[in-house]
């Protein structure tokens, strides 16, 4: 892991997740990138008002990013530190920023740890999640860093075909001596796959995780949400890693109906990988 991207919008919530990632790139001593977005306020008034031109709005939001990275250094007097304002929408920047450098990872906040439909829905967030080819690390506004231990790949196997995709999972595990509790939830309403099916994908994941410590786990609970709130709590996980995929189990998560509280956002980061 060589550089991260943070986007913030020096909210509290942004501010969090900056503090998050400084952490990270202080242990894998990687590139810290400071990234606002910022666009041209539209009147709806036929009465004359004063705007800031692009010059002062960008002046303004660089030194902004210049005082975060002024704190951070004088915490981690090790980190290298970049700032980077751009005028546009966030999500369309953010992406075409990472995919024209190299980006290894995205740390982004997120407000609260109400329904999940109401906080992630419709928010740069959530469109991160689904749209970006790097990896999304989600921070919500209680999560202080701690060294991951535990991670929980929350997936069906048929997820995991490509060997590539669970490598930013595993870096991690790896960089933290981590052990990686694979879960998947069942549901008694859902058909049940044909068990070659079921073994070769089993197969295959547990040759993907050779050189990672992993152990496999099952818990049968009509609510997505709440069988893996079950297993977090339990078993005091340090991160959930999910994969946004068409009929993914994060997919599910988005779609279900009455969506619950995520406990595990308000404890743990979530890791989106594609």
């Amino acid at each position: 892991m060589k550089t991260i991207l943070v986007p913030t919008d020096f909210s509290t919530v942004s501010e969090n997740a900056v503090n998050y990632a400084a952490e990270i790139a202080k242990v894998t001593k990687a590139k810290l990138i400071l990234f606002h977005v910022y666009h041209m306020p539209v009147t709806a008034t036929e009465v004359p008002i004063v705007l800031p031109n692009v010059d002062e709005l960008e002046k303004d939001c660089m030194e902004g990013l210049l005082q975060i990275s002024t704190r951070l250094h004088s915490k981690l007097s090790t980190t290298n530190i970049e700032c980077i304002v751009k005028c546009g929408f966030p999500v369309d920047e953010i992406n075409q920023y990472t995919q024209n450098s190299k980006i290894d990872l995205i740390v982004v906040g997120m407000k609260g740890a109400g329904y999940l439909t109401e906080k992630l829905i419709g928010s740069v967030t959530t469109s991160l999640i689904q749209t970006s080819n790097c990896p999304v690390l989600v921070i919500d506004e209680k999560v202080k860093f701690r060294s991951i231990r535990k991670i929980v790949l929350a997936c069906d196997y048929n997820e995991t075909e490509n060997k590539k995709v669970l490598e930013p999972m595993k870096e991690f595990a790896h960089l933290f001596k981590s052990h990686v509790y694979v879960l998947n939830v069942l549901r008694k309403s859902e058909p049940v796959e044909p068990v070659t099916e079921v073994v070769s994908d089993f197969i295959k994941l547990e040759h993907t995780l050779a050189d990672t410590t992993h152990s496999f786990h099952y818990l049968s609970n009509e609510k997505i949400i709440d069988g893996i709130n079950e297993f977090v709590s339990e078993g005091k996980m340090d991160m959930v890693v999910m994969i946004p995929r068409k009929h993914s189990v994060l997919r599910n998560i988005f779609n279900e109906p009455n969506t619950k509280k995520m406990a595990f956002h308000s404890i743990v980061p979530l890791l989106a990988i594609h």
